[in-house]
């Protein structure tokens, strides 16, 4: 379980998983899964574990909910709900919720009143060596993970919390535990003067026929340059349509980049077929194999499609082209 989890020197790592209203008040346990594999698949893709603690390890049954790992396996964990009181400026345990010699994965309902901001629970996790630390498990203002750190400033916890994750199409959850990554200017276009180009072969959806497409980047600096798009059939020399235009990216490493395409048709068969210009602009999210070579581009964002795509398409892989 803790293999999948690559901990620095700390004393245990900490994810944040989202709110829960009460859903799982019943059964937790059954439903909590299918939950965490609606809000956060990604997340559940690269730690399955999170989805095997039993409900001997799940602390309350609705609040902000945090996944506790402590490293030593064999550590002392002890959870309570404190409160603050203004007389003593001191946190005082209401009530004692948790305690283990086991080290085992703890899931934890907290910040009950609903401000992720504001603790109300106090962990403390001894290792064998007699070291203690104490968190308060909470968000700080960028809504991240608040850490755990010693009197000297040495962070004691781990945050393995997916945050790219969190707001992601759903039909990226799996490349993304697969080790793709949001791609650079450069992962796009290269290097070259002559560009890089991604090349798929797929159905023309109105015709039943196969064609072949390419898309070619050419680098200006790092936020985009200009691109090329031309498609022909498969049993054709000709071009059925070219298209040319500018391309600008967002880079996102840890999650899909979006590139804005705003392109021309400039030439081909259907070129001069349709009444005055025809333009396409659309933002797409795109993702990169961990080889480099594969690319994979989702839908637009306001539904404008590629040639190579169509409105049920959700994703399409492009392959890099030789030379």
């Amino acid at each position: 379980m803790r293999d999948r989890i690559d901990f620095p020197t700390t004393m245990f790592g900490a994810a944040y998983l989202g709110y829960v209203g009460g859903l799982f008040d019943e059964d937790f346990e059954a439903g909590f899964p299918a939950w965490l594999q609606e809000t956060n698949e990604a997340m559940l893709l690269e730690y399955p574990f999170i989805a095997e603690i039993n409900d001997a390890h799940i602390i309350g049954g609705a609040g902000h909910l945090y996944c506790i790992v402590p490293v030593d396996e064999n550590a002392t964990v002890a959870i309570n709900r404190v409160q603050w009181n203004e007389k003593t400026q001191t946190d005082e345990v209401t009530e004692v919720l948790y305690r283990s010699e086991s080290g085992e994965p703890v899931l934890l309902f907290a910040n009950l009143d609903g401000i992720a901001h504001e603790a109300d629970t106090q962990v403390f996790i001894t290792d064998n060596s007699g070291n203690t630390c104490e968190w308060y498990p909470s968000l700080d203002a960028m809504s991240h993970l608040a850490p755990c750190t010693s009197e000297a400033g040495d962070y004691l916890s781990f945050d393995f919390t997916e945050y790219a994750w969190y707001d992601i199409p759903s039909e990226f959850a799996g490349w993304l535990s697969d080790g793709w990554t949001g791609m650079t200017a450069l992962g796009l276009a290269g290097s070259q003067s002559t560009g890089m180009g991604w090349i798929t072969e797929t159905m023309v959806e109105e015709t039943g026929r196969y064609a072949y497409f390419s898309l070619r980047f050419y680098l200006e600096d790092e936020t985009g340059g200009t691109v090329d798009l031309e498609w022909s059939y498969e049993d054709s020399d000709d071009i059925e349509e070219m298209w040319s235009g500018f391309w600008a990216i967002q880079t996102i490493p840890d999650g899909p980049s979006y590139v804005t395409l705003s392109l021309s048709l400039v030439g081909g068969n259907s070129y001069g077929v349709t009444d005055g210009p025809v333009y396409l602009c659309e933002t797409y999210p795109l993702l990169i194999s961990p080889s480099g070579t594969e690319l994979l581009v989702g839908a637009g964002e306001n539904g404008v499609c590629l040639p190579f795509m169509s409105q049920s398409t959700t994703a399409c892989v492009l392959t890099q082209a030789a030379g």
